[in-house]
């Protein structure tokens, strides 16, 4: 703990920087051309999920130490003699796997609460940034020097560090920041994005997750249910809090999209006793799923999110450069979460299937039990026929977020002035010529963890703007110290062609 007197010279430092910063930044906007390094989901904090197994804990490491290792290398070199604007496309923290069990003046009040933590919210949202940064803190160092050198840089808010939409969680990693060493003129240079960056005649970026209808939020710039503060629960929360939880070896990236025959086979591989405790996780998740559809029911409650949207939407609009009009016709390009239907949530649970098996099992024992054995048997299995065209009809629901992000990168270009639309959120790096002439780039993640493996992590994206011209893109990726082109031979998705350089007004693009 620090003296009282070194406690006010933070307090009083921290004030100066957070009045000074948004100032610094608009100035060095003008007068500096950057050349923009894009990375996305670090998720840091996610080996602090309570049971993490080893393999989680040391991908965060290999995450962050190689982050580090970026930071220090472009710290110290520039290109072209142009400064850098780091961006951070969302999920650079990972609230979701932080427990806090409770808080002075606050404890548990439930039976959930005591078992699963305190929900995401303002106050525990503080204190989960806190923890993160007490383990991250060579991380806060050397983002500080970063700064210091004279580079800037943009957190995005993503899905899993969402509680960076309130004020109080930003001026809490302000302080962090400051604390490590960063002084007002530094931490001028850094800032949180609500939402998106836009340059225009050179790029757009988001974090993505707003057209993943597993991961969006009804009304995304104000996601917290406003009687009590907490978030509004979504499919890929829902999944973290009780699923990841109960068995946190698995990979908790897509483990909202597995069906519920992948669970109960997973769980079959463990035995009986892993079996029922995954049930029961199973039945928390159904209900905090149907817990939010009644929320999206409250016409109040919902109205007032509705109208926090809106107020912040014209902010962010006005903030990003871009119109009131165009900033809600984006907007209205994010998929509604499926807890908002209960048609849908159905459906992602089987409960359709399960429904229709049941009918048929009762259709089958009264024809047994009223008509003759012939007339029953013939019965039973026109029953199951029609069961089975009705299942073949209905399809397979799964909580897929890369196909809507793929299509979304074109109708977002006829809105604004951007050849390039950079996502993150999927893990998956992707570099995808757009029917438009454009560019769809994917930045993938630090994360080495399962998905989506060690040979597709460290991967960024290079783009270099041309004052009257198209500017330069590369899909890159940080390998033992250096960064080189991204390897066009790893298994990025059928049907995308890989050309980590180019430059977009070129019609033969350079080999790297």
């Amino acid at each position: 703990m620090g003296s009282a007197g070194e406690c006010e010279s933070l307090g009083d430092r921290l004030r100066d920087c957070l009045a000074a910063r948004q100032r610094a930044w608009c100035e060095e906007a003008v007068t500096e051309l950057a050349n923009i390094l894009v990375v996305s989901d670090l998720h840091f904090g996610e080996e602090l999920l309570p049971g993490a197994p080893l393999e989680r804990r040391h991908a965060v490491d290999l995450g962050a130490n190689a982050f580090r290792e970026f930071l220090k290398h472009h710290t110290v070199r520039r290109r072209d003699g142009r400064p850098w604007r780091l961006v951070i496309a969302g999920d650079l923290f990972d609230f979701m796997s932080v427990v806090i069990p409770g808080l002075p003046g606050r404890p548990p009040k439930t039976a959930d609460e005591r078992r699963f933590g305190l929900g995401r919210g303002a106050v525990p949202g503080v204190e989960r940034l806190k923890r993160i940064c007490e383990v991250h803190r060579p991380l806060l160092i050397d983002l500080a020097r970063f700064a210091a050198a004279g580079h800037r840089v943009d957190i995005i808010v993503g899905n899993h560090d969402v509680e960076l939409l309130l004020p109080n969680v930003v001026e809490e990693l302000m302080r962090q920041i400051a604390s490590a060493g960063a002084d007002a003129r530094a931490l001028s240079r850094i800032r949180v994005v609500p939402w998106f960056i836009y340059e225009p005649g050179v790029v757009w970026i988001e974090h993505g997750h707003v057209y993943d209808e597993g991961c969006s939020f009804e009304f995304n710039l104000a996601p917290m249910d406003p009687k009590d503060g907490w978030l509004v629960y979504n499919t890929d929360y829902a999944a973290v809090r009780y699923l990841g939880s109960a068995v946190p070896d698995l990979d908790p990236h897509g483990i909202e999209e597995w069906s519920f025959w992948g669970y109960m086979q997973y769980a079959m591989q463990h035995g009986f006793g892993h079996m029922g405790k995954l049930w029961m996780a199973y039945g928390r998740f159904v209900k905090a799923l149907f817990t939010a559809r009644g929320l999206h029911r409250s016409f109040k409650r919902r109205d007032r999110r509705r109208r926090e949207h809106s107020a912040r939407l014209a902010e962010v609009a006005e903030a990003g450069g871009i119109s009131f009009d165009t900033a809600r016709a984006i907007d209205r390009l994010a998929r509604t979460p499926m807890t908002t239907s209960a048609r849908r949530v159905g459906r992602m649970l089987m409960l359709d299937r399960f429904g229709l098996g049941a009918g048929v099992f009762v259709a089958i024992v009264l024809m047994l039990i009223f008509l003759p054995l012939v007339w029953a048997l013939l019965g039973a299995a026109i029953a199951i026929g029609i069961a089975a065209g009705i299942t073949r009809w209905l399809g397979s629901h799964l909580v897929l977020s890369q196909l809507p992000m793929r299509a979304v990168p074109q109708r977002i270009r006829k809105l604004v002035d951007a050849p390039v639309v950079v996502f993150g959120h999927t893990h998956d790096p992707r570099w995808q010529k757009l029917r438009s002439g454009g560019l769809y780039v994917n930045a993938g993640t630090w994360l080495p963890a399962t998905r989506p493996g060690l040979r597709r992590s460290f991967t960024h994206v290079y783009i270099s703007p041309n004052p009257g011209g198209a500017p330069t893109v590369e899909l890159r990726q940080w390998h033992e110290g250096h960064t080189q082109a991204f390897d066009a031979g790893a298994n990025i998705g059928a049907g995308v062609m890989t050309l980590p350089g180019i430059r977009l007004d070129e019609t033969n693009p350079p080999t790297l």
